[in-house]
């Protein structure tokens, strides 16, 4: 029925299914346990992104994709756009949560289930295969994930998964779309300047930083743009 799509809506549901179960043991006895888990939830997420940025492909480049990538994100202001989204979801749905809580925990959630080479790579069996067997893993993990971070942040954690819907479904289409741009090393450097976001959504868990890094978004796209271009213009 869903074609390409069945592994991102699969992904989606179990989000929505894993904030359900966060949100059940998320109670006044519970909530010293649900803070201790978020904590070490967002240390195994530290430790994902120091892993995968740990060998940096072409330095140069990956910093300059940062640069330009965080610019437009920045002049775009995706952060505050994501913000405002997440604020106007708990008016609508859910008008007993404190809108900032909310809100953090949608932009949160929403770039930690859609950052990473699980992302990528699922977008291209999708695309390219029609095979779905990474997202459904990536869904089985991001389940566990969405209940442990609704534990401690509450039912925003379930509406990021319109997130993964929108962001892996367009990324599983440009994937069918892209197949002859897209080399091992243009993944691996978008990939690697995922895990980098990673890192900061961690200390942004942690209360250390405050970064927007939904801004960062753009510069996962620069290789692959930046490679498009090449393309195009080598065949002409």
């Amino acid at each position: 029925m869903f074609g390409i799509f069945t592994g991102t809506v699969v992904n989606a549901a179990l989000v929505i299914a894993g904030t359900l179960i966060g949100c059940i043991f998320k109670t006044e006895k519970l909530k010293r346990i649900g803070d201790r888990v978020f904590q070490a939830f967002a240390c195994f997420v530290l430790v994902l992104g120091v892993s995968g940025a740990s060998q940096l492909l072409r330095p140069v480049f990956t910093l300059i994709s940062l640069v330009i990538g965080i610019s437009i994100g920045e002049l775009c202001d995706i952060d505050d756009k994501f913000n405002r989204l997440g604020n106007s979801l708990q008016r609508r749905f859910a008008k007993g949560a404190e809108g900032g809580s909310f809100a953090e925990a949608f932009v949160s959630a929403s770039l930690l289930f859609c950052i990473g080479s699980m992302t990528i790579m699922g977008a291209l069996q999708g695309g390219l295969e029609d095979q779905h067997s990474i997202y459904y893993t990536k869904g089985l993990i991001d389940a566990v994930s969405a209940a442990g971070f609704a534990m401690g942040s509450g039912v925003g954690v379930a509406f990021a998964a319109l997130s993964v819907l929108v962001y892996q479904g367009l990324l599983t289409a440009g994937a069918s779309l892209l197949s002859g741009i897209l080399t091992d090393e243009i993944v691996s450097l978008s990939t690697q300047i995922g895990s980098l976001s990673l890192i900061a959504i961690a200390f942004n868990m942690l209360g250390i930083t405050k970064i927007k890094v939904a801004n960062f978004l753009p510069a996962m796209f620069v290789p692959i743009v930046w490679q498009a271009v090449l393309t195009v213009f080598g065949a002409a």
